[in-house]
């Protein structure tokens, strides 16, 4: 099987959003599957979610034929075009059996469809989050959240086959869409590399402070949208396609718990240490600089992921973090992170609203969790991690069972398995017409 792989981030990019397309590269010869990868020429200048990690791009090179658009398509329009003219050529010369384009950015469907269509070739997307039905995402007003939903009705009508990445985003966009055949949609999750968590894991023992990591970056502008000007006066209009609490996807609750437990006097309130290694911004700096804790707080920019991963495997906890949602409502997310947190072994100190995160954490024997959203819930959890720490329970590393299923060799597999089921039967009803 030949495919043609569209990815926005990919090596020299770092960060989350280049994890996925990247597992695809490494794991898919395995699979008999031989990957074209097209792909932006490195930007100018990086930004939060794109940092430059130039590490693994040698490794897959051995195996992975990595094609670029010329570097002055910068814009993601002229980014798409430039993506359809290569295409044209690399479908021309390789013909393969399938496109498949990993998003976001959500407009590479667009390309991917249109290069499809004109091969005759069936088209995959693989949504690394749920697009308009994912909440984290803050539309101007409910024309601009009706806008977006439209745009990922014809994207999933184009597709002959979906990739969710959890199970509940697959359940919405079966609400969202029903009259999508339900074997047209898979999940297929984000997971973690054998070969990154070599045995032995390191013995953790005890020091002066319980350390606890946090890997990634926050989203601290929505503690202070609030603030600007038009936010203020036309707040009111904005739509989200889920009820949560952003504020959940930051440290401040987290600080919150910390500042309660120092004015209650407790132990862990002063040995408690909170790193975050990741994207530092003014937002950040700002929240914990009002928090009332910042000498407990160290702010260490981005790493590349093979340090990361080091750090991980070291540290006394994990934090790990989502936005709040009220009850009955169900996450559609989960960070891609948990799967190498759980992996460490090391133990986790989760904010979590219900959903397939909480449930795959919760899995772990070393998982503390509690409401994002709740300073309280969290500062219990704390002092039930800290009584561990300081009696060292927690210097061993001890990974939940059933890990291997979220293995990124076996996830891939499932990936190879649904193109060639797409390829077998759905792409023989393929309609260039549709996209």
């Amino acid at each position: 099987m030949r495919i043609l792989l569209l990815a926005y981030y990919f090596p020299p990019d770092g960060g989350p959003g280049a994890q996925r397309p990247i597992s695809f590269a490494r794991h898919l010869p395995a699979y008999g599957v031989q990957c074209t990868v097209l792909t932006r020429s490195p930007p100018p200048a990086r930004g939060k979610f794109d940092p430059a990690d130039a590490a693994v791009e040698a490794e897959l090179a051995a195996t992975t034929r990595i094609v670029r658009t010329p570097p002055t398509a910068v814009s993601l329009l002229d980014l798409g075009r430039a993506m359809v003219e290569t295409g044209r050529a690399l479908c021309a010369a390789e013909r393969p059996d399938v496109v498949l384009a990993t998003m976001s950015p959500f407009g590479l469907w667009q390309p991917a469809a249109q290069i499809a269509a004109e091969h005759g070739l069936p088209v995959v997307f693989d949504l690394r989050d749920p697009w308009a039905l994912d909440g984290v995402q803050d539309h101007r007003s409910p024309w601009h959240l009706y806008r977006e939903r439209q745009a990922m009705r014809r994207m999933l009508r184009a597709a002959d086959g979906v990739v969710a990445n959890t199970k509940e985003a697959r359940l919405a966009m079966l609400r969202f869409a029903p009259e999508l055949a339900p074997e047209r949609i898979v999940a297929i999750t984000n997971g973690w590399d054998a070969a990154e968590f070599a045995p032995p894991a390191p013995r953790v023992e005890p020091g002066p402070k319980l350390t606890l990591l946090h890997a990634g970056s926050f989203l601290c502008e929505e503690l202070y949208a609030h603030e600007r000007p038009l936010r203020r006066w036309l707040g009111w209009l904005r739509r989200r396609a889920e009820p949560i609490d952003p504020s959940g996807r930051t440290p401040l609750h987290l600080l919150a718990a910390l500042r309660r437990l120092r004015s209650q006097g407790a132990a862990a309130g002063h040995e408690v240490r909170f790193a975050n290694i990741g994207m530092i911004d003014a937002a950040l700096e700002r929240c914990v600089r009002e928090s009332g804790v910042a000498d407990a707080v160290d702010l260490v920019p981005y790493q590349p992921h093979a340090r990361l991963l080091a750090e991980l495997r070291s540290a006394d906890a994990l934090f790990l973090t989502l936005h709040g949602l009220p009850p009955g409502h169900r996450s559609r997310i989960v960070p891609g992170k948990t799967y190498e947190y759980l992996a460490s072994g090391r133990p986790i100190l989760a904010g979590l609203p219900e959903g397939d995160a909480r449930e795959l954490v919760g899995t772990s024997p070393r998982a503390f969790l509690a409401d994002p959203c709740q300073a309280e819930a969290l500062a219990t959890q704390i002092v039930a991690l800290h009584a561990q720490w300081r009696r060292g329970d927690l210097a061993t590393a001890a990974a939940p069972p059933g890990l291997g299923f979220y293995e990124r060799g076996h996830l891939t597999g499932q990936l190879a398995e649904f193109l060639s089921h797409v390829i077998r039967n759905l792409g023989r009803t393929h309609d260039p017409r549709k996209a």
